[in-house]
């Protein structure tokens, strides 16, 4: 990256195009290259899709209407046509409240419905070559018509040999070579983006680290089947949660064979109206119902599995009405199916705890000790003033505790801390931030189920649980004990401890030691000031006496002391453009 300050443009080089920022927008140039034929092709798709990116960029307006949040429309409809790399994108903005308009999040959750099929010629040329059989050798039957289809890929329903019903998930050929191309080019613009004043919004480096992430793990279906299988063991039969069970010896990096789960997803769920003998009230019903039941799971993902799912959006959650067996008249009349298990997270013994502590004092209502509980939880980069913190978060925590999901924002009032925490110098753990924005997912799956729950309390009441049934109580007792051992030995010197301060006092000897905040800082400014006054005294004189030096006439001596006139002008010189050039050096980098 080179910046030409005369110009006032900014510009890049890759390997077959130059990019130029100016001020009237984006200048993109084909340059030569002697590259060789065997790379000359991938050039030439790389510039393809650079020049289709652009183009759509350019016809929707994408950069303008993300900074100045309009035509949210527009900036959907543009990332349905770049594909899978810029609807994950869309899909990562669509949970940021804290950076994007209610209209914008809306828009941007209809991603979810991408809709690419590929011909069922190309499917079975896909299925038989990742497993090296032909398509009748490993199953009964094979419907032609996928019944889901997204932008990684489609699924098909299918019977196994054996005779289980199955549902044979299979990646769209190329898609993994296309977002790799998305990716490389999306790392050659990193540099321009940051002179782009639309793509103040977002971060630019964050975005593109948690889309390459998440991308390259929801490219191996490998990784997928191995997170299903894990969550099938922890919570199928869990009340009425059901979770697919996976086939590990059909399973590859681009074929996915689980059970097939009957159901209808909870996103058309949430927009039917109650059945001709289902009154409003027993629908209204059968919603919190469904509620409390996510809430529950989802608790127990996080706080006795230590491994949650990472996106769970109304479209990975079916419901099965059919299969429900009730033994008693109150028992839930639907199972609760999970899906996709692409985008998962995990939580060691530690961090549990930490975020345990955190929830214990949420019930406990005192916004000083949640304050410490995240201190506790986040990793210190760099000087923290924990008095600083507190008054930053107080404001934010002070009115959370049993307030509806109605009436309050929790992906708002969850992406502000970590903005806190990260002002403050706090880095907040890679998987904490990852369930941070699962739970901005999660409570708007609530939000439309029963907006009247308090996620927050039932969290607390969980880690309360958690707490008193956790704890190693005898060696919470010793410790309590020998600390109390301790203070009653100390308590007999009080008294003497007293009268000797008093008598410190009476007699003058007392010292005061106050500690100032910021001292290192107010000091390092100080001194700082100290020498800039002290080298201009040194100027001064260096000037006065070079004039008097100049101004003396004596013959032969005159000469020498012209000479050294001129010495003490030039040393006066150089210290005053050191000065600048510090000065300046320093704006600048702040």
């Amino acid at each position: 990256m080179k910046k030409n300050t005369q110009s006032s443009e900014h510009w890049c080089r890759s390997d077959a195009w130059l990019f130029t920022i100016k001020k009237g927008g984006l200048v993109m140039t084909q340059v030569s290259t002697s590259k060789k034929d065997t790379k000359k092709k991938k050039q030439k798709g790389g510039s393809t899709r650079l020049r289709e990116i652009i183009k759509v960029f350019f016809s929707y307006n994408v950069l303008q209407n993300l900074a100045k949040q309009t035509h949210p429309e527009k900036v959907r409809t543009a990332f349905e046509q770049l594909g899978p790399t810029f609807i994950k994108i869309g899909q990562m903005l669509s949970v940021r409240t804290d950076i994007m308009t209610p209209a914008f999040i809306a828009e941007m959750r209809k991603l979810q419905d991408s809709v690419k099929i590929d011909p069922f010629e190309t499917v079975r040329e896909v299925v038989e070559t990742e497993l090296g059989q032909s398509l009748e050798e490993v199953f009964q039957t094979f419907e032609e018509i996928p019944f889901a289809s997204a932008s990684m890929g489609q699924t098909h329903q299918a019977i196994l040999k054996s005779g289980e019903r199955v549902a044979v998930k299979v990646q769209h050929p190329g898609i993994k070579e296309e977002i790799h191309l998305d990716l490389s080019l999306f790392a050659k613009a990193l540099p321009l983006m940051k002179y782009l004043p639309e793509a103040a919004v977002i971060d630019p480096k964050e975005t593109f680290r948690e889309v390459k992430n998440s991308l390259s793990k929801e490219l191996d279906w490998l990784i997928e089947a191995e997170n299903g299988q894990e969550f099938y063991q922890l919570n199928n039969n869990w009340e009425v949660i059901r979770v697919p069970k996976f086939y590990q010896q059909y399973t590859t990096p681009k074929l996915l064979v689980m059970e097939f789960m009957k159901g209808i997803s909870l996103k058309e769920f949430l927009h039917e109206e109650p059945q001709k003998d289902q009154s409003s009230e027993a629908f209204q019903s059968t919603k919190k119902q469904i509620a409390g039941l996510l809430v529950r799971n989802f608790i127990k993902q996080i706080f006795d599995d230590g491994f949650f799912h990472a996106d769970p959006h109304p479209g990975n959650l079916l419901l099965d009405f059919e299969s429900a067996i009730s033994q008693k008249m109150n028992d839930p009349q639907y199972q609760l199916v999970f899906l996709d298990f692409g985008m998962m997270g995990r939580l060691n013994h530690n961090t549990i705890q930490k975020l345990t502590e955190v929830m214990a004092c949420l019930y406990l209502n005192h916004p000083k000790k949640i304050g410490r509980a995240v201190l506790r939880l986040c990793h210190q980069v760099g000087p923290v003033d924990e008095a600083v913190f507190f008054e930053e978060l107080a404001p934010l925590l002070e009115n959370t505790y049993g307030v509806g999901l109605g009436e309050m924002n929790l992906q708002q009032l969850f992406f502000q801390i970590i903005k806190i925490c990260r002002k403050n110098n706090l880095q907040v753990p890679q998987e904490v931030t990852l369930l941070v924005k699962a739970m901005a997912t999660f409570e708007g799956v609530i939000r439309q189920l029963d907006p009247e729950i308090s996620l927050v309390k039932i969290a607390s009441l969980f880690a309360k649980k958690y707490v008193t049934e956790k704890m190693d109580w005898s060696f919470e007792l010793k410790k309590i004990g020998l600390e109390l051992l301790g203070s009653a030995s100390q308590a007999p010197k009080i008294p003497a401890q007293t009268a000797d301060v008093l008598d410190d006092l009476a007699n003058g000897k007392t010292k005061i030691n106050i500690e100032l905040k910021r001292q290192k800082e107010w000091f390092s400014q100080a001194e700082n000031l100290v020498n800039r006054f002290v080298i201009g005294l040194i100027i001064s004189a260096l000037i006065i006496g070079s004039s008097l030096l100049v101004a003396f006439h004596r013959d032969v001596v005159a000469d020498f002391a012209n000479i050294l006139g001129v010495i003490g002008y030039g040393l006066a010189l150089v210290m005053i453009l050191f000065l600048v050039i510090d000065s300046w050096r320093k704006r600048r980098k702040k």
